[in-house]
């Protein structure tokens, strides 16, 4: 063999172990993070596929929410404990006073128990002008304490009244339950 085709044939095998340590060495682990890479790419596109999806249904929770909040808006009265009564029973009558409402009675009759609070049944008889007798129904549906008006009976006082210049009269009979806890 002729000196150069053998030199050749070295620098050939040469040419040919650097492309094979090469491919070894650099290419092989850069195609190996290459395709963890793009692994790691459709992972999180499907994670912000579900990401995306879960948020689609966040302007129907916000519209949920707010009406729930709507719904439940008096969601946080509360029952008063029996030593709050007193001061529950002022606070309505302050609320009659308070309204233009005169020759007002306030009788509390007796409790009713059940399983996880009590009922006091109150009888309100009362007298004013139609006007003061819903400002004193506001107010008492925006008492903090849970109340309810089981009877309300509304008679106009009289035939001379209607006549004046004046609001027209009227005769109150309430029966409102309000509940209590004992402790």
């Amino acid at each position: 063999m002729k000196q150069s085709t053998r030199d050749s044939l070295i620098v050939l095998g040469l040419l040919l172990a650097i492309v094979v340590v090469a491919t070894v060495v650099v290419y092989a682990p850069q195609m190996r993070e290459v395709a963890r890479l793009k692994a790691e790419i459709a992972e999180q596109e499907l994670h912000l596929a579900d990401c995306a999806e879960k948020a689609r249904g966040v302007p129907m929770l916000v519209r949920d929410v707010r009406e729930m909040r709507a719904r439940y808006s008096n969601f946080d009265r509360r029952l008063p404990q029996k030593k709050e009564l007193g001061g529950f029973l002022r606070e309505i009558s302050g609320n009659v006073s308070e309204g233009n409402l005169w020759n007002h009675v306030i009788e509390p009759g007796n409790p009713t128990r059940t399983r996880l609070f009590n009922t006091l049944p109150i009888t309100l008889r009362f007298q004013g002008s139609y006007l003061a007798l819903a400002r004193f129904l506001r107010k008492l549906g925006a008492m903090e304490r849970l109340t309810q008006i089981q009877r309300l009976h509304v008679c106009g006082r009289n035939e001379a009244s209607r006549d004046s210049k004046g609001p027209e009269k009227v005769d109150v009979e309430l029966l409102m339950n309000i509940y209590f806890t004992e402790s």
